[in-house]
């Protein structure tokens, strides 16, 4: 089997490449791909994180996993309300533009538009609103990964 960053799926992933994992959640960058910001740690990675800046207990834990991949980190403040009201796309969008340092990478890792699992409608706005951006050229990259995870509608957890 041959060593991932020898794969042809990880070609854009170079040494001296920027990366941007924008997700919903602090602890989403760590679930869905904290292994491969651990295995390129010669990368430039920057990730966003659109909602719960004062989350007492999730800010400082995003910190700390930051720190721990050598990354820049960013926390917004979108609702994350128990009710799940959708947010306004252009307000999603706008938080991404805003948060972000740059809006150039070689590339970007994102919510599936499924949203993962059963359904987590924040992931599936943010992963719609990453590809808006990137159709309309507000967001430039080589290549965007979405999380490839499903649970068959609760069937198989």
């Amino acid at each position: 089997m041959a060593r991932m960053k020898d794969s042809k799926d990880t070609a854009c992933i170079k040494e001296n490449s920027t990366c941007a994992v924008i997700v919903a959640h602090p602890d989403d960058e760590t679930l869905w791909c904290g292994g491969l910001i651990l295995m390129h740690p010669d990368i430039e990675w920057t990730i966003v994180t659109l909602c719960r800046k004062s989350d007492s207990d999730r800010a400082p834990k995003f910190h700390k996993a930051i720190k721990t991949f050598g990354a820049k980190g960013i926390i917004g403040s979108l609702d994350d309300g128990p009710d799940q009201i959708p947010l306004d796309e252009q307000d999603v969008q706008d938080a991404i533009i805003n948060l972000l340092p740059a809006t150039k990478f070689d590339l970007i890792l994102t919510h599936s538009t499924s949203g993962e699992y059963t359904r987590h409608l924040r992931h599936e706005e943010t992963a719609k609103a990453v590809l808006t951006l990137w159709n309309s050229d507000r967001l430039q990259t080589e290549q965007i990964w979405s999380f490839a995870y499903e649970d068959g509608d609760k069937k198989y957890l």
